[in-house]
């Protein structure tokens, strides 16, 4: 069975998504609810196919029952390793009930033109069994890294049930929307998201993502796919 994971994770490296870039600016790798006393380091690749790769690594600190904090560095190659474009998040999350959390994440741009941006973000998870729930998710991004040329303000909602197939197995489905404000024409995008993550050790994790676009071909027919690990200790 762990070889037939394995199969699954690698076909998922393999295939196609699309994403929009708030929803990369965050310190994880995808929407996760806060773990208590939690520090974690993670690293992984993605592919657009319209550029070579990113590698983002990041690190999470559960500060105490409250808030939890962390930070993500990525690197993308483009034209066959002949730019490298360097970003950097510094983010943290804020438990203000038992399940609702309020966060924000500040991007960097470290060797390029696009400056930097900040997203805002409301999430809350719902359970609806023992092994099923469903984290909800808005976003609100600023500045011109974020909210891309010509908008002024990027908003995004987005829905992912979870489904726990014993300890071994998280399954996902996400679907994100985005689109910035003075531009929500040019800039409307929706993504359907599913990703499987294999807990290999209760400190070991590895994580396919495929990302697929959907609605308008003109300004989201990007395609990305992405695999992560994360170590906890």
């Amino acid at each position: 069975m762990f070889r037939r994971i394995i199969i699954a994770l690698c076909v998922l490296a393999a295939c196609a998504c699309a994403l929009d870039r708030i929803w990369d600016t965050r310190y994880t790798f995808g929407p996760e609810f806060p773990t208590e006393d939690r520090f974690s380091v993670g690293t992984g690749f993605y592919t657009t196919y319209n550029e070579d790769g990113t590698i983002p690594t990041n690190i999470q600190i559960g500060i105490n029952d409250q808030w939890e904090m962390g930070g993500k560095i990525f690197f993308s190659t483009h034209d066959k390793l002949e730019s490298v474009q360097a970003f950097a998040d510094v983010g943290a999350k804020y438990k203000f009930q038992e399940l609702s959390t309020i966060g924000a994440d500040f991007l960097v741009g470290v060797n390029n033109g696009e400056g930097g941006g900040v997203v805002f973000s409301y999430m809350r998870k719902q359970p609806l069994s023992d092994n099923f729930s469903n984290i909800v998710e808005g976003r609100a991004g600023f500045f011109h890294a974020v909210a891309g040329k010509g908008g002024y303000m990027k908003l995004a909602l987005g829905a992912t049930p979870q489904l726990y197939l014993g300890t071994l197995i998280h399954a996902m489905m996400g679907i994100e929307t985005s689109g910035s404000i003075g531009n929500i024409k040019e800039d409307f995008m929706m993504d359907i998201v599913p990703r499987i993550e294999v807990n290999v050790k209760p400190y070991l994790h590895f994580t396919g993502e495929l990302a697929i676009g959907i609605l308008q071909g003109k300004n989201n027919d990007n395609t990305r796919a992405g695999i992560y690990g994360r170590m906890d200790f």
